[in-house]
C-alpha cells in the first residue's frame, strides 16, 4: 500500500544536536556516549598525529615517550572540547547579558561601615 500523501518538512529539525556515535540502531562508539564533530576531530587528529610521530621516532628510542604524551593530549583535548556547549545563548539570553552589563550591580556580603567605607 503507498501513501500519495506529500512528504511533511520539519524546520524545527536543523535544530537537532547530531552525534557522531550514535548510528541510529543503538551501536555506540566505545569509551565515550555522545561524539560531536570536535570531539571526533580531536581524537582523529590526536591518533593520527601520535602514530605518525612514534612511527617517525621508532629509531631514536623516544616512541614510548612520544606515545603517552600524545595519548595524554588526545584525551585531554577531546575532554576539553567536549565542554563546548551545545549550541548557541538565545536572543533572550544575549540581550539580558547586555542590559546587565550597561549597569551592572555591585552586592556585598557584608554591609559597608559609615565609619571606613573602604572595608
Amino acid at each position: 500500500m503507498v501513501d500519495e500523501a506529500p512528504a511533511k518538512v520539519w524546520s524545527d529539525q536543523r535544530d537537532l544536536p547530531i552525534h557522531l556515535g550514535d548510528s541510529g540502531d543503538g551501536f555506540r562508539i566505545p569509551g565515550k556516549e555522545k561524539w560531536r564533530l570536535p570531539d571526533a576531530l580531536a581524537a582523529l587528529i590526536g591518533f593520527v598525529a601520535t602514530l605518525s610521530l612514534v612511527t617517525l621516532n621508532l629509531e631514536s628510542g623516544n616512541a614510548i615517550q612520544i606515545l603517552v604524551v600524545g595519548v595524554v593530549l588526545t584525551v585531554v583535548a577531546v575532554w576539553a572540547l567536549d565542554k563546548l556547549p551545545y549550541r548557541r545563548p538565545s536572543l533572550r539570553s544575549r540581550f539580558t547579558w547586555w542590559l546587565a552589563n550597561l549597569r551592572p550591580q555591585i552586592v556585598s556580603s557584608h554591609p559597608v561601615s559609615k565609619e571606613n567605607p573602604h572595608r
